[in-house]
């Protein structure tokens, strides 16, 4: 299943920032994978929860503002 952000999630990795697009359900024994489009060209990678922080999320208290 994959599950669409309605609002982008702003994130760092270790190769530089970028927003959440979207989530792809990985199933029972393997990881989630999450599209991040970077911020310095508009690729689109995809990453595991271990790649990535957020940055920022009202809803969960996040305010990571360090960039």
């Amino acid at each position: 299943m994959i599950y669409e952000f309605r609002n982008p999630i702003p994130v760092k990795t270790d190769i530089g920032y970028g927003y959440l697009l979207y989530v792809r359900d990985g199933g029972t024994y393997c990881n989630d994978i999450f599209a991040v489009v970077f911020e310095k060209d508009g690729v689109i990678r995809h990453l595991r929860t271990d790649q990535f922080a957020v940055i920022r999320n009202d809803t969960f208290d996040i305010q990571n503002e360090d960039k």
